[in-house]
């Protein structure tokens, strides 16, 4: 089957705020979700006030593999748990769970369990692949329009194999993907090597996804706050959002850590994981898991690859960036904690050693992790707060939080401004997790 490339604009038929103009909105968190949120404001005219309690170089917007995946599947897809479920008590597998007693990490996988579904992940692959066509609008246009500096590649990137049966499950996804207009190319390992000679002679073939992009996560992270604070938006970095003050129903700004209160006409949450708890408070349900990622930097290999490239049986991603190589990857379920297990730092370099030359020579510069918010069924929460007026929440992407953060961020600036939205954003809405959601849409919607 053959499905046409989507349009690149459709309505939101369900925008609050069409006419109106927020004087003040408040965006709590500076990742990649919430930095493009505060630029895209800004450029519409609005009063922005970007806030978070590190840096905009930190954060798991910034460590990333970089990978900018139009289109790509989400992670949940029919079959997953039957072959996965050997890998979650195994610390050695890129899926891992430490044993642990938590009702609503169990909660959270019986969902996963049941979005695994053939029709969940066909509305999920409708979906994502709509919005892979805005991210690669939004990069383009971010990247050429402001002289971002940040590595930007449009080369895209190549899924690379060992393993027969491997590269024939690589094909039927390449197949769908190429089914929603995209362009992917299969080399055998010979064309692969005249390619990248880096590669290994035991690498069979790979599958290149050329309509997507890569760049430098933190570079361009912290290039886009710049750019935004040159459009008017106040960064207050260092300081820690206790909570949303709602009063009668509105949020009516934030409150700090340290005492301040500051007052907005919109709370946009673009906080990640974090978003869960403090959209909690508020009695509203974001049920999402921490997903916490791993990388390794590396001085450059004497043969580096020139694309990245993800290992497609270990699902370590490999990146040339900043006159080096970085190895990303791993998916750990142990909650919100920043805890440094060597053994998985330990297993990106050997994962990744049986598909690229001359990793043994090179020198680790640095390790890192961070935490990517995970939803249940695949897809991210963009929308207005249930029940509460004048709050936004943009989060959850999960693995592919860098792709989407510039598409969300123009979603999220066009539903606050009440333009007419470059997607229709129902699939994504937070009401999709409400008890009784239906109720909770008008009454949450309504004046708003």
């Amino acid at each position: 089957m053959t499905v046409d490339a989507p349009p690149k604009s459709r309505s939101d038929s369900t925008s609050p705020r069409a006419g109106a103009s927020p004087q003040h909105i408040i965006v709590v968190g500076g990742g990649v979700v919430g930095v493009s949120s505060a630029y895209e404001l800004a450029a519409r005219g609005a009063r922005v006030t970007l806030i978070d309690r590190d840096g905009f170089d930190q954060g798991a917007s910034t460590g990333n593999a970089g990978i900018i995946a139009l289109g790509h599947p989400p992670l949940q897809r029919p079959g997953l748990v039957k072959q996965t479920l050997r890998m979650f008590l195994n610390p050695s597998n890129p899926l891992y769970i430490p044993p642990r007693l938590d009702a609503d990490l169990l909660r959270w996988f019986w969902n996963f369990r049941r979005a695994c579904s053939q029709a969940q992940f066909e509305h999920a692959m409708r979906v994502l692949t709509e919005m892979g066509w805005l991210a690669g609008e939004c990069f383009d246009a971010l990247v050429d329009g402001e002289q971002l500096d940040c590595e930007y590649h449009r080369t895209g990137w190549m899924e690379i194999f060992r393993t027969p049966d491997r590269m024939e499950q690589g094909r039927e996804e390449a197949e769908l993907v190429r089914s929603y207009g995209y362009n992917v190319s299969e080399y055998d390992g010979n064309e692969l090597r005249e390619r990248e000679p880096a590669i290994r002679d035991d690498v069979i073939g790979a599958f290149h996804y050329t309509d997507s992009r890569f760049a430098n996560p933190r570079k361009f992270v912290v290039e886009l706050a710049r750019a935004a604070e040159k459009r008017g938006v106040q960064l207050r970095t260092g300081v820690t959002v206790q909570r949303v003050i709602v009063d009668d129903g509105i949020a009516r700004g934030v409150s700090l850590t340290n005492g301040e209160s500051i007052d907005a006409d919109v709370v946009v949450l673009a906080c990640g994981i974090w978003t869960r708890d403090m959209a909690q408070q508020m009695q509203v349900n974001v049920p999402m898991q921490p997903g916490k990622g791993y990388h390794v930097n590396l001085t450059e290999p004497r043969r580096c690859p020139t694309t990245v490239c993800v290992c497609s049986e270990t699902f370590v991603a490999v990146t040339p960036i900043e006159g080096g190589l970085r190895l990303a990857g791993t998916l750990e379920f142990s909650g919100i904690n920043h805890r440094m297990v060597q053994r998985r730092i330990d297993m990106l370099r050997i994962a990744a050693r049986d598909y690229l030359h001359d990793l043994d020579s090179c020198t680790i510069r640095s390790t890192w992790c961070g935490l990517r918010p995970c939803t249940a069924d695949g897809l991210p929460v963009i929308g207005w707060a249930p029940g509460v007026r004048g709050a936004f929440i943009a989060t959850g992407h999960a693995m592919m939080g860098f792709a989407l953060g510039p598409p969300t961020g123009r979603l999220v600036a066009e539903a606050i401004t009440g333009e007419k939205t470059s997607m229709d954003l129902a699939p994504f809405s937070p009401d999709r997790y409400q008890t009784g959601h239906r109720s909770h849409r008008s009454t949450a919607h309504a004046g708003q």
